[in-house]
């Protein structure tokens, strides 16, 4: 058998041969190929039963938003990194990485806890809110004209009493449907509104107080609030305009009130990071100067990373980068609202609410501000701006609606429900 397989080989010519030798490294190709695509599938699978369940265009919206706000982040600080007795340009680009790679991992953790969990632990939440928030105005030195973190934590309380204040209004009024219309109910609410409103407020963070009173209001209003009760939130806001106005104190909320209407006029003043604003979204045009090319961040406009991001985005990608932002942002609240209205019950309905909300305010605030539309104060750009504390949260918020999403009802259980119903 050996003698008539050599004498077959001799027989054979070295074309063939060549020809044999390509077959069989095509043939390993071909098996390592199918072993790759094999490998690409298992791991398709596996990701998929993790994200199984869950509202998949909310992670994706969140991991770009997070990407893109890594390398703003990196353009808009990178001049200030260079600019010191140490230059580090990767110092803003490896801590936001850190806090969005860390950030995507809590919310995924967020994701796998049921949310009516939280109807045992509200309470606790928000006294570790309450207590947080005390510490601060306790322990911190005041830092441009206003008091934050916690000393040696460097974490900011007040962003997550954002969603502290979530988790406790839906559950309140989960526990006790009548809270909403029942004196005894909204006097608890209006407490707990007044004493976080009051101690963010003595740092001072206006805007931040500002969206805590407005994320309970709608979540409030959803479970069946009467709309008179806006009158007392609505009163005081005008009152206190009209108090500041008139005796011009505290000085430093009357400068920001007074000088967004005409920031140019005190241009080395109050109106000096509002002006620079503007000049930078002038500067970018339709189409921007190109990433990394913005003029503004180069010592004109202060901590450039931080609110004021927006500025830089407008200046480097232009018009159509700032719509483009603005465009994703509003898909990702069309997702949020619809988790909310699939919900599978008032507890999950009310949490991505008072998510949607959350995000929705706070991007329209501080777009308002970049565009000297109301008053300077200080709130980030969701997923965008540079700050660990506020990544965190909004991942956090994020994860919630996950879960949420996750228990939502089916789209058939849905239909025949709203059929019956009819």
């Amino acid at each position: 058998m050996h003698k008539r397989d050599a004498e077959v080989e001799k027989k054979m010519t070295r074309a063939e041969k060549a020809a044999t030798r390509r077959a069989i490294r095509q043939n390993r190709r071909e098996a390592k190929r199918t072993s790759a695509v094999e490998e690409a599938r298992d791991f398709g699978r596996g990701l998929g039963r993790v994200v199984s369940g869950y509202d998949f265009g909310v992670v994706v919206l969140v991991i770009v938003l997070s990407l893109f706000g890594v390398a703003m982040v990196f353009s808009a600080g990178y001049y200030q990194t260079i600019n010191t007795a140490h230059p580090d340009p990767t110092y803003y680009l490896l801590r936001q990485l850190l806090w969005v790679g860390t950030g995507l991992f809590v919310m995924l953790i967020v994701a796998n806890i049921d949310y009516h969990i939280y109807m045992k632990v509200s309470y606790l939440i928000v006294l570790i809110s309450i207590v947080l928030l005390v510490l601060v105005i306790m322990t911190s030195s005041t830092v441009g004209g206003a008091q934050r973190g916690i000393r040696g934590i460097g974490v900011t309380p007040s962003e997550f009493s954002k969603v502290a204040m979530i988790v406790f209004t839906s559950c309140f009024l989960i526990q006790n449907p009548s809270n909403i219309r029942t004196p005894q109910g909204l006097i608890v609410l209006v407490a707990i509104m007044g004493i976080h409103f009051y101690l963010i407020v003595k740092q001072p963070n206006l805007s931040t107080a500002i969206v805590i009173v407005a994320i309970m209001i709608a979540i409030m209003l959803v479970a069946g609030l009467n709309y008179l009760f806006l009158a007392i939130p609505a009163g005081g806001a005008i009152a206190g305009y009209m108090y500041i106005m008139a005796a011009k104190t505290p000085a430093h909320w009357y400068d920001r009130i007074t000088s967004f209407r005409d920031p140019f006029a005190d241009f080395q003043g109050s109106g000096y990071q509002v002006s620079q604003g503007l000049i930078a979204l002038g500067n970018g045009g339709l189409r921007g100067l190109g990433f990394g090319r913005s003029i503004a961040k180069n010592l004109y406009l202060p901590e450039p990373q931080n609110d004021f991001i927006l500025a830089v985005i407008g200046e480097e990608l232009g018009y159509i980068g700032f719509a483009a932002l603005m465009l994703v942002y509003i898909i990702l609240l069309f997702r949020i609202f619809m988790v909310a209205l699939k919900a599978k019950d008032r507890l999950g309905f009310y949490l991505a609410t008072g998510v949607g909300v959350m995000l929705g305010l706070q991007v329209v605030i501080n777009v308002a501000v970049v565009t000297s539309s109301m008053p300077a104060t200080g709130i980030t750009l969701p997923f965008i701006s540079y700050g660990g504390t506020s990544i965190w949260s909004f991942m956090i918020a994020m994860g919630i609606v996950l879960n949420v999403s996750k228990k939502r009802v089916p789209r058939r259980k849905a239909k025949v429900k709203a059929e019956a119903a009819a």
